[in-house]
């Protein structure tokens, strides 16, 4: 049997933007067709408003009364749809990667 090699060019929508997430959630969809992945960044929660009483000219409560959101705020900063095996490859490979850095020394890799 002939072997093929078959070559991939990656190339960068210029859509595409990287991003910080220090979490997902997500999990199989209705259909159970895939995974919905949703990335966020995740920060203390600021307020939704804020007031502040006056009287006669002069600032009684500085700090002001808050209506608050919650104390953590998840900002979603992309979301995509997996194949269950799409899921399972990237999943994988995420893992090997993770635990590589993991067992490395603490000095960096020479290139």
């Amino acid at each position: 049997m002939n072997g093929k090699n078959i070559s991939f060019i990656f190339e960068k929508n210029k859509n595409a933007i990287t991003f910080p997430a220090n979490g997902a959630i997500g999990g199989p969809t209705p259909d159970s067709s895939g995974v919905m992945v949703h990335f966020y960044v995740e920060y203390s929660s600021v307020p939704h408003s804020t007031t502040i009483k006056v009287e006669d000219k002069h600032v009684i409560n500085p700090l002001g009364e808050s209506i608050t959101r919650g104390d953590i705020t998840r900002e979603i900063q992309a979301s995509t749809f997996l194949t269950p095996d799409v899921a399972l490859l990237i999943g994988n490979w995420l893992i090997a990667n993770a635990n590589e850095i993991k067992n490395r020394p603490n000095k960096p890799k020479e290139l």
